[in-house]
């Protein structure tokens, strides 16, 4: 009597491997289309710009509330209007030699240390502030798509740019005070 060899095959195939590979990667590839990281991390950089603008905001209209002389001096400090200043180019400083004009650290109420900048600070994706002496604006382009309808519905005259100010057409392709 022969007794036949019994051969145990433990582990997976090639073509199994392949197979749960295959699946991972489709499965894969569907969270990253759902989950579109870049829109993420573009939301997260326009959260930060609204943020920086609304402190600005109120940082601008508190100076000005307390402010006891001519708006002029204290929306263009150091200069004569019409004033302005990008953050790509200009300094952090908040003593009004900054990209913004105002003199934010010698207010009581509100505690502006340095001026913030845009997240990614380019030529094309930066903070441009402008004064005539007597209103101002600070805007900046929005990147995400979920963000982006602000641009258009916050008052002012560049439907591509989100504005925040007293005066939002200060800031124009041609006829306001400050062109870009």
């Amino acid at each position: 009597m022969k007794k036949s060899a019994q051969v145990l095959h433990r582990g997976f195939t090639l073509v199994e491997l392949l197979v749960v590979i295959a699946i991972i990667a489709i499965l894969a590839a569907v969270v990253v289309l759902i989950i579109n990281p870049l829109e993420i991390t573009r939301r997260g950089r326009d959260a930060a710009r609204l943020s920086d603008l609304a402190s600005l905001q109120g940082a601008i209209n508190v100076a000005v509330q307390e402010a006891t002389s001519s708006s002029a001096a204290i929306l263009c400090e150091g200069t004569t209007a019409p004033c302005n200043g990008s953050s790509n180019t200009g300094t952090r400083a908040s003593d009004g030699t900054g990209w913004v004009k105002v003199n934010l650290s010698i207010q009581n109420s509100v505690s502006v240390p340095t001026l913030p900048i845009d997240p990614t600070n380019n030529t094309a994706t930066h903070y441009t502030y402008c004064s005539d002496g007597n209103g101002w604006e600070i805007n900046t382009a929005l990147e995400s798509q979920k963000e982006s309808g602000k641009a258009g519905g916050d008052g002012g005259n560049d439907s591509a740019l989100y504005e925040v100010g007293s005066n939002l057409a200060l800031i124009a392709e041609s006829g306001g005070s400050c062109t870009y």
